[in-house]
């Protein structure tokens, strides 16, 4: 009589090893297809928040936020506080704890602002970000993803043939205060290309860490080292392919230095002025994405917007 066999040969449990091994080569590009669109989706769900607390901040006081808020100093005529826009509208970000702590008479990186400034706010960071930033010289800075697109460069226009049109055309939603601006007060009003056609703010992750097409330099960016960072904004100047070099034609994914740039794949998202979020695209052209980041420039975007 045969005895019945009671395991697998050694051929049968290479055959369902190689299955298995299969299978999961097969399912890990899936599970992380739907943890990249998670992400992506609650990236999203972060600039519609700070979208939304722009308007919020405009309905208060009737105008929207400066970029970069240059003030005088308590007891000094001299403009030389700088806070950025994100510190203004903690307040409508669910944050009013943190906001009447900010001492608005002080610098963002003096005491007691730069304790407030190393906190990280989920709603800052983009999930598809890496944790993992270099220090910067004040400290571990909370993560900040997001930046406002102040304007278009005068030297991007003639490096993508096209005439420069003028610093008042340039400018974007979100402007710079300045010494020669100041007070500055933008208006919905003042978005005369239309609020569903101009982006207000974009993602620029990654900052304090240089990246170019996806690769960790191991150096910083020269700003945006935080989400209470006055220079966290942003400007379009595009960059030289594969390279950190200004002007060029690349503009979206190429560098984290003060440009659009995301660790998502294929492009990046933008609020724009009307609250939505949109994802632009890699291949969208340097022209088009300039034309949609001036608020006043009169032009019409192209077929890729």
């Amino acid at each position: 009589m045969f005895r019945r066999r009671l395991g697998f040969t050694l051929i049968e449990l290479l055959v369902v090893i190689a299955i298995i091994a299969i299978l999961i080569g097969l399912l890990l590009p899936a599970v992380q297809k739907v943890r990249e669109a998670a992400a992506r989706m609650s990236c999203t769900n972060n600039l519609k928040q700070l979208g939304l607390a722009i308007h919020n901040y405009e309905s208060s006081y009737g105008c929207l936020p400066a970029s970069r808020t240059t003030v005088p100093a308590s007891g000094n005529t001299a403009l030389s506080v700088k806070r950025s826009w994100t510190t203004i509208g903690l307040a409508y970000l669910e944050q009013g704890n943190v906001s009447n702590q900010w001492d608005l008479n002080v610098a963002w990186n003096a005491a007691p602002n730069l304790a407030l400034s190393q906190t990280t706010f989920k709603l800052f960071k983009c999930p598809s970000a890496p944790d993992a930033r270099l220090q910067s010289p004040l400290g571990p800075l909370g993560l900040g993803d997001y930046g406002s697109v102040n304007e278009v460069k005068s030297n991007f226009w003639p490096a993508n043939g096209l005439v420069y049109p003028g610093a008042a055309a340039a400018v974007g939603v979100l402007e710079k205060e300045t010494a020669a601006n100041y007070p500055l007060r933008i208006k919905i009003t003042m978005i005369t290309d239309g609020t569903s056609n101009t982006v207000m703010l974009g993602e620029d992750a990654g900052r304090p860490n240089l990246y170019i097409d996806g690769k960790d330099q191991g150096s910083m960016t020269p700003d945006g080292h935080g989400w209470a960072d006055p220079d966290c904004g942003f400007s379009i100047s595009g960059v030289a392919s594969g390279t950190n070099t200004t002007p060029g034609t690349c503009v979206v994914n190429c560098t984290s230095d003060s440009e659009f740039y995301s660790f998502h794949t294929g492009g990046a998202n933008a609020v724009l002025a009307d609250g939505s979020v949109r994802f632009i695209r890699s291949s969208i052209t340097p022209v088009t994405l300039a034309y949609a980041c001036t608020r006043a420039g009169g032009e019409v975007l192209g077929n890729d917007w």
